[in-house]
């Protein structure tokens, strides 16, 4: 300090001297102790500190008779519980794979929702489907229909502490994944309590009536490679979700929820409109949206969550 130094005048200091007894020393000891054991023992504490986990598993498929990729999504505290969990089944598009789920985020959505309270806890399934439509192909082809009803709903069922029962089990997909969620779930409603899509493959009228781009497009070689070439019109009626509407019975056993954008360059939401116009006269209870935006997984995620908690009340409403 400018090279000066300072000096104290006074009294000298004096000690200080804390007035505090050894028996209270001892009681805080003890409050601290139990505080401790508590968060310890706490099976909350738990959870909450750890994290959800997404798994990449490989099964073998009897119906495709090859070996298949499956991404599973574990909320937190699966490791350290021994709950179980409802399932819901989410299926790919086309072009894509079982890694899309993660790549794009969702599985941070879901963690966000679960944390908020927003949705219940649940795992996740995303099969490899390649470009299969999640259909048997024409003429004794690749069964991926049943590859995913047999195949992989038992390998999930074996594998994780699944809720085994139909109300503790849904389906929902993007695009093409949402045209196979909407599609099993009317071929077999025996198995889904719930089923949704975003962005699903909707055709809003006949095949030899689609726009001659769509027919003519590099996605239509994979659509001939499942329905046949030319394409068998009997045998798509037999899986389009909207000739399905039209003569199913007992639709009504399904919880059902669709949207799509008002842009989607496909133009699905024509379609998305033609399933709910079906729906509302056959008196099948569902819920239906368009909501600004284009096709596929930037349009999925400003939605996911709205069919997330579509499925989390069906699940809550199970006994």
């Amino acid at each position: 300090m400018n090279g000066k130094r300072l000096s104290y005048c006074g009294p000298p200091p004096r000690a200080i001297h804390w007035n505090v007894s050894l028996p209270w020393i001892a009681d805080c000891g003890l409050i601290l102790f139990f505080l401790l054991c508590l968060v310890l023992t706490n099976p909350l504490s738990a959870q909450q500190t750890s994290s959800s986990t997404v798994e990449y598993k490989t099964l073998y498929s009897k119906a495709l008779k090859q070996e298949k990729r499956c991404a599973v999504y574990l909320p937190a505290g699966y490791a350290t519980s021994n709950t179980r969990y409802p399932v819901l089944y989410f299926l790919h598009g086309l072009f894509e794979s079982e890694r899309r789920w993660e790549q794009h985020g969702v599985n941070s959505i879901v963690d966000s929702l679960i944390a908020a309270g927003a949705i219940q806890q649940m795992i996740i399934a995303i099969p490899e489907a390649d470009n299969s439509f999640y259909t048997n192909a024409i003429g004794g082809g690749a069964a991926y229909e049943d590859y995913i009803i047999t195949d992989v709903l038992s390998f999930i069922d074996a594998t994780y502490r699944t809720r085994p029962a139909r109300s503790f089990r849904a389906i929902s997909g993007i695009s093409m994944g949402g045209y196979g969620a909407l599609k099993l779930a009317m071929r077999h409603p025996d198995l889904f309590s719930s089923a949704s899509a975003h962005s699903a493959m909707l055709l809003p009228v006949p095949l030899d009536q689609l726009p001659p781009p769509l027919r003519a497009s590099f996605q239509s070689q994979f659509f001939e490679a499942v329905f046949g070439k030319p394409v068998d019109e009997a045998y798509w009626a037999q899986h389009d979700p909207i000739a399905l509407a039209e003569r199913t019975k007992d639709l009504e056993r399904v919880a059902w929820y669709f949207d799509c954008g008002t842009e989607d360059r496909f133009g699905f939401d024509k379609g998305a409109t033609k399933l709910h116009q079906v729906f509302e006269r056959a008196g099948v209870p569902h819920e239906y949206h368009l909501f600004p935006g284009g096709h596929g997984w930037e349009y999925m995620k400003t939605t996911v969550h709205r069919s997330l908690r579509f499925h989390s009340t069906r699940f809550s409403q199970s006994p």
